[in-house]
């Protein structure tokens, strides 16, 4: 369902009516009008029901299944009639849109043996895909010209004229492909993982230097992509950011030169400017390049939401709380919100675990209305972060900081000296390094907390020499990414703080 839940999206009812001119009716009356509605509204998700709904008498289901492939296969053919002329395509989209089309029905075309039209087709396409930098498109349209003036034009003059276009074009994607493979496999090791990545700094510069001649030689949009990606994993890889900075310049003044709008490079790197900005805690900088990136950006794409990401923690390292409940209910309120990858819902559970947090200690005031923030469910929270709870040394470590935290505010001490010790064995496996620097101080903080048996003057004075390395290894000169702290550890310390009292306890149990 989530494929069809992703074609419904994408072709709105608009583009659905203007279909209907061409005999292909799909109106609200019909079995696959009604089921479009239902998807579109996000009615009945189950399978099951929908089968029994349009088929109540079909137990094999087989007439839904039919249904369905017959929706997807129509909203598939009206993906051809998107009006790319909306202003939320830029000149890059609209041509890539026109040209891929174009070229889909010049090798229909040939197929019917209408060789004239297609090939005045391929050459009018062929003008958008050279200006655009599309190479993998101008690799095949070449190829195709240059097999049709030697087989059915009989013209040597086009035919070499293709052939010398083809092997330019064939020695610029390879090069092309040879950056895209080289940032592939470093990109690997970033998705499920926040933790620092020092051991491939080898690789990265490695890779980056390998590229090097073909970057003086080739004015490739791809192969500068691709090669600034892995330039900028050169230094974020050891958190180098004023590095990485440089490299977001460079990469940004290279786009900008470009003939035409590129849009998504632009706005990966002003992305990453972002980030370091906010990890040098230099917010000025910071929001000038979040107004740049935010010009470029589609609300809904995937770079929407990585942006919106790094809203969030903005708004949390900023003490803007409030704020930062108003990014959240945006963010996972969006349609698009269901289709993103597992690892990135999973950053808006932990999200959505401290700001009900905040919500707790008073930080955030809700609207009665909102029933989202009611209760805290650690279970459900634990079963809904499944990738980031394998990821030890990064995002399970504010899992597992957020569990006791909640324990402490709730009074629940014996589960909270059960979990504060389980933690004690992690920190010793996990934390010892020095991208881990700033977690293994917190983690040891938090152990104070049963030691001094919620005694607050005593966990002050038991927690002070870790509180101080703390603030000895701020974030300019940590080399924790600043993802794995969603609020600063010296602010959760204060809230931990507030809700203890000055009373000793005694675990049930102990004499």
């Amino acid at each position: 369902m989530d494929s069809l839940k992703e074609l419904v999206y994408v072709i709105n009812k608009n583009k659905l009516r203007a279909i209907e001119l061409m005999s292909l009716p799909m109106n609200s009356k019909s079995k696959l009008g009604e089921f479009y509605d239902f998807v579109a509204e996000g009615e009945m998700d189950s399978v099951e029901e929908l089968s029994k709904h349009f088929y109540p008498r079909d137990k094999s289901g087989a007439n839904f299944r039919k249904l369905k492939a017959n929706l997807k296969n129509r909203l598939i053919n009206t993906l051809f009639f998107i009006d790319i002329k909306q202003p939320s395509f830029n000149d890059y989209q609209k041509a890539y849109y026109e040209c891929y089309k174009d070229w889909a029905a010049s090798k229909i075309l040939m197929g019917r043996n209408a060789h004239t039209a297609a090939i005045e087709l391929s050459q009018r396409t062929l003008k958008y895909a050279e200006k655009y930098e599309f190479t993998a498109l101008k690799l095949d349209i070449y190829k195709t010209l240059r097999m049709h003036y030697a087989s059915k034009g009989g013209n040597q003059k086009k035919f070499d004229k293709y052939n010398v276009l083809y092997k330019q074009c064939f020695d610029t994607f390879a090069v092309e492909s040879q950056a895209e493979e080289l940032y592939s496999e470093l990109i690997l090791h970033y998705v499920n993982d926040k933790s620092s990545k020092e051991s491939i700094y080898d690789q990265a510069e490695k890779a980056y230097e390998a590229l090097k001649p073909a970057l003086a030689k080739y004015d490739s949009y791809n192969l500068h992509l691709y090669s600034s990606l892995i330039r900028l994993m050169i230094y974020t890889s050891v958190n180098d950011y004023e590095g990485a900075i440089l490299a977001c310049d460079d990469a940004i003044h290279f786009f900008e030169s470009k003939p035409f709008d590129a849009h998504v490079p632009l706005q990966i790197f002003y992305y990453q400017e972002l980030v370091c900005f906010t990890q040098l805690r230099q917010f000025e900088r910071g929001s000038k390049a979040a107004e740049k990136c935010l010009e470029l950006i589609e609300e809904g794409s995937y770079n929407w939401f990585k942006y919106q990401e790094l809203y969030m923690i903005l708004s949390l390292h900023t003490d803007q709380y409030q704020r930062a409940y108003e990014v959240f209910l945006h963010t996972v309120g969006h349609s698009r919100f269901q289709f993103l990858p597992s690892s990135v819902t999973e950053m808006w559970k932990i999200f959505e675990a401290y700001i009900h947090y905040l919500v707790e200690v008073e930080k955030i005031i809700t609207p009665d209305d909102d029933k989202r923030f009611n209760k805290f469910r650690l279970g459900r929270f634990l079963n809904e972060t499944p990738i980031f709870s394998k990821d030890k040394r990064g995002m399970n470590v504010a899992i597992l900081v957020i569990q006791v935290l909640f324990r402490i505010l709730k009074r629940k001490y014996n589960d909270a000296i059960d979990r504060i010790e389980a933690i004690e064995k992690y920190s010793s496996r996990y934390l010892h390094q020095e991208d881990t620097f700033r977690s293994n101080c917190f983690i040891k903080m938090l152990l104070t907390i049963p030691i001094s048996s919620f005694h607050k003057a005593a966990v002050l004075r038991k927690a002070a020499p870790y509180l101080k390395k703390l603030e000895s290894a701020p974030f300019e000169v940590s080399n924790q990414s600043i993802e794995v702290e969603i609020i600063p550890f010296e602010k959760l310390w204060l809230f931990a703080l507030e809700s203890l009292e000055n009373k000793f306890y005694k675990k049930r149990g102990a004499r």
